[in-house]
């Protein structure tokens, strides 16, 4: 079985909505003997969340710490239907890794064709790594045109392994965004989505989708550290 060495999505105190602290999260993932873990605190543009200051001093964090990798990222928010995020090209350019994704709190929600527009103004920012949670059901999308997108621009969709619990109902749209991707080749990420340490490192419905649809685990961006430090250096 393919095990999964690195949680790319993560949420710490700093969020405003987690519970536990950039350190508990690290030795957390050290714990599940993770190879990586990524911190992606919310965008400025969230409600609660941190100023461009906090991931300015991203500095200060250690880049190794309990013999395992640390990404320091973030998890962007759409803010428009013109896929633009909250974070200037030069703020981007300084993350390891950058998910951008939307959130009820502060990204419009359209149409089918307004909402998927959305999508791929994000996916062609040159910085994005990963589409955080595509599978929203109050962001209904053309699934087809997502991923033909992320496979033209060579981006990551995540399988957010909270999505049963933070989206009620987005399994089936989860399953589609699998499907699709397995018939055009699109990278697939997995991220726990964890807002609490114990969480983090979680997979299990990840794996279970992405068993159900055939995806080869191996394809997925973390199954291995050479898969995800050559997909995020893709750009350089």
């Amino acid at each position: 079985m393919v095990n999964f060495v690195a949680d790319l999505h993560t949420h710490t105190l700093a969020c405003g909505h987690g519970f536990s602290t950039v350190t508990e999260v690290i030795r957390a993932a050290a714990d599940r003997k993770l190879q990586a873990v990524a911190l992606t605190e919310h965008g400025p543009g969230y409600p609660g969340s941190v100023g461009y200051a906090y991931f300015n001093t991203y500095r200060d964090i250690p880049s190794e710490m309990f013999g395992i990798k640390v990404l320091k990222g973030c998890e962007a928010n759409l803010m428009n239907f013109s896929g633009d995020l909250d974070f200037d090209a030069e703020g981007l350019a300084k993350m390891d890794l950058v998910i951008a994704s939307c959130h009820v709190e502060v990204t419009p929600m359209g149409t089918v064709e307004q909402n998927t527009a959305m999508y791929i103004g994000a996916i062609k920012n040159p910085h994005v790594d990963i589409i955080g949670h595509p599978d929203a059901p109050k962001y209904p999308i053309d699934i087809k045109a997502i991923v033909r997108a992320a496979v033209e621009y060579d981006v990551a969709l995540e399988i957010n392994n909270s999505s049963p619990a933070a989206r009620p109902g987005s399994r089936e749209i989860c399953s589609e965004i699998i499907h699709m991707a397995k018939d055009c080749g699109a990278k697939l990420a997995v991220g726990s989505d964890a807002h609490y340490h114990l969480v983090v490192g979680r997979f299990d419905y990840a794996y279970e989708m992405l068993r159900e649809g055939g995806y080869p685990l191996d394809k997925v961006i973390n199954s291995s550290m050479e898969n995800i430090m050559s997909h995020l250096k893709r750009h350089s």
